[in-house]
Formats: C-alpha cells, structure tokens, sequence
C-alpha cells in the first residue's frame, strides 16, 4: 500500500469517526432532555467496547486470525494497521445504531456487554462473509461496496431486537395506542444529520480499495451527493415537510446507496435515494402500531429498511452503469442471510442479556429520567 493511500485509508477512518458526533446529536434531540446526558454515556461505553472487542477477535473472525498477534503486539504490516482503522469505524457504526431503539430505558452494563458481543463477534460474521470473502466462498454473488447491507440492515434489525426484548417506554403506549413523544430539540437532531452527512462521503468515497486515478472516488462522490437530495424529497414528500423526518431522509438515502454507490448512475443514485426516503413514515407505523417496537429514533426506516432497499436496489440493472455488474437474485439472497442472522444473534444477546442480569431500569429511574436517577446529572441546567 502507497502512502497515499494509507493517508485515504486514514482520512476514511477520520470522518467515519467523526460522524459518532452525527449519532449522537440526531438521536439525543429525538427525545426528553432527561435522558441526553445518559444517552451520551452509552455513545461512548459502545466505542470502548467495539474497540477492544474488534482488536481482540472480531477483525480476525472477519479477515484471519493470523491478524490478531500482530495486531495486539504493534508488529502489523501497513496494510493491515490501515485496514484495519478503517474497518474498526464500520464496526462502531453499526453498533452505535443500537442506541436509537434501545433509548431511555437500557442499563449500562448490559448495553455495555451486548455492544462488546456484537462488535466484536456477530458483526465480524457479517463482515466476513460481505467482506471477507465468505459470500465469494459460498458461491453468491453479491456486492455491498459500502454497507447497506453489513452496516445499516445489519444494526438496524439488531437494534429493533434490542428494542424489543426491552419493551416500550412506559408512556409510549395507552391501551394498545401508540403515543407521540416528542423529542427535545429538533434543531439539535437536524444539525446530527448534516453531521452524518458529512462523515458519509468518508463511508463511501473512503470504501474504495485505493486512490487510483480517482475516477471512481468521484463516482462514488456523485452518487453519494445525489443519493442525499433524493432522500431529502423522499422524506419531505411522504411527511409533508416534517422536519425530521426529512432530515432523517436525508440519512435514509445515504444509507441506500451505500451498496452500489460505485455502480450507480446520478439518477440512478438519486432514484434510490428517493424511494428510501419515501418509505420512511410508514415503515415507522407500520413498526410501532404492528409489531409494538418502541424505536425511538426511527432506526427501522432510517436503517434497517433503507439498507435492505439498498442492497436489493444494487441488483437492478436500470440503475447501474454497468447492468451487469451485480445479480438481483444473489442480492436478496445476501439481503435475507444478514437480516436472519442479525435478527437470530440480537435476539439471542439481548434476551440472553435481559434473563440474565436484566436490561431495564427501573420504572423510577425511567420515570424521574436517567441523567438525574442514576448520573446525578443535568445535561440541560436550565430546565426542570
């Protein structure tokens, strides 16, 4: 590997980092100001976990054990060192999803333990067979050049188990009927999904396997942008301008795109973008008033749906400059394996977890809020 593409690999891993701000703002404004500073805590606990837990197996489970000495001891070639900065931020993005279903009432440890588990071991399964060359080894072609798949579809159905095996906030239903909460600070969570967006062209621009000539950077660079304005319309169209859910739109087609961002063409791109933003509001109905899944911060449409639209979208030939670059059977295919295992691993994390040391607070502690019950804090002073 050149130095220059060291320092992409790097630059890539930056502003993937960089968009945990993105995460945290953009949930935190989703719901009471009570709970944002705990929330704070859980974004940070989950890093610490995904990071050792990657170090310590998941980036052999993805890429070969014979990585992990090297890695532990400092004695890695320069390959690996950058890769596997690069791939240890993937790992943390998918796992910080979960905190956007879970918010409001997970304990700490447990949330602790179960980000740890998935970082460091039912992520790296994913990744290896998106990535790693499992997929390739089985025989099905399939492509995720970015993650709607491994990432967004991944942590967007771990998330929603999570959710699940918690149970609803105390005020979210009345016999049977979903209530609104409304979130604290709108404006807090729109400049969360301009964050995002920002780290986004490092998720996408920064998966290509080097600089090159840089024709494909800016592809990816266009489609990426275009992705982002369909997702925005989409978002704004189907909730009539909702300020959230068309900044989470904006998110919505990010995330879609990421599969084929390599492959698409600008309206292509764009197309994708539009439909993921689009379905947002009744994906989210249909979540809460059919399954009863609390997710707090939408992250069933923002990423679970959107990354499958995503990978499935990579498989239509219309939309690629090349059709036939990628297979629409060998996508779904891909698209079902990732969702059965992210939803049969969360399950057993989460409900395992929930058995064994409880994953609840308690209902005072939800009652009273999180940041003064248990931190002894005020994220907000001025407010009671």
């Amino acid at each position: 590997m050149s130095g220059l593409d060291v320092f992409f690999f790097l630059w890539a891993a930056s502003l993937i980092f960089f968009m945990k701000a993105g995460f945290v703002a953009l949930e935190i404004g989703q719901f009471s100001h009570k709970n944002a500073a705990y929330h704070c805590v859980l974004k940070l606990v989950d890093l610490f976990a995904v990071f050792i837990g990657y170090l310590f197996i998941g980036y052999g489970i993805s890429y070969g054990f014979e990585h992990i000495m090297p890695l532990i001891t400092g004695t890695f070639d320069v390959d690996v060192g950058a890769q596997w900065m690069k791939m240890v931020m993937f790992a943390a993005a998918a796992v910080t999803i979960i905190t956007g279903g879970v918010a409001e009432r997970i304990k700490i440890l447990p949330y602790f333990i179960g980000a740890l588990l998935v970082g460091g071991i039912l992520y790296p399964i994913v990744e290896h067979l998106v990535w790693g060359g499992g997929f390739a080894s089985l025989g099905i072609p399939f492509t995720d050049y970015a993650g709607s798949g491994a990432v967004h579809l991944f942590g967007g159905l771990v998330g929603l188990t999570a959710a699940w095996a918690l149970g609803p906030r105390l005020r979210k239903y009345i016999n049977g009927i979903p209530q609104a909460l409304p979130g604290h600070n709108i404006p807090l969570a729109v400049l969360g999904a301009f964050i995002l967006a920002f780290g986004w062209y490092g998720f996408n621009i920064g998966s290509a396997s080097g600089v090159g000539n840089g024709l494909e950077l800016v592809q990816v660079a266009i489609a990426t942008t275009m992705a982002l304005a369909g997702g925005i319309a989409g978002g704004a169209l189907s909730s009539r301008n909702d300020p959230l859910y068309t900044a989470n739109g904006m998110c919505a087609g990010l995330v879609a795109v990421c599969s084929g961002v390599n492959l698409y063409t600008p309206i292509g791109a764009l197309i994708v973008g539009l439909l993921a933003g689009l379905q947002q509001p009744y994906t989210y109905k249909f979540i809460e008033e059919k399954l009863k899944i609390d997710d707090v911060c939408a992250i069933g449409p923002v990423h679970a749906m959107s990354g499958f639209i995503g990978v499935i979208c990579a498989g239509i030939p219309f939309l690629l400059r090349d059709p036939s670059a990628t297979s629409f059977i060998g996508q779904t295919v891909g698209a079902i394996v990732i969702a059965l295992i992210a939803i049969i691993g969360g399950i057993i994390i989460y409900k395992g977890l929930d058995l064994a040391i409880g994953l609840r607070v308690s209902e005072k502690e939800e009652k009273n809020g999180l940041d003064e019950s248990i931190l002894q804090v005020r994220a907000y002073s001025e407010l009671d």
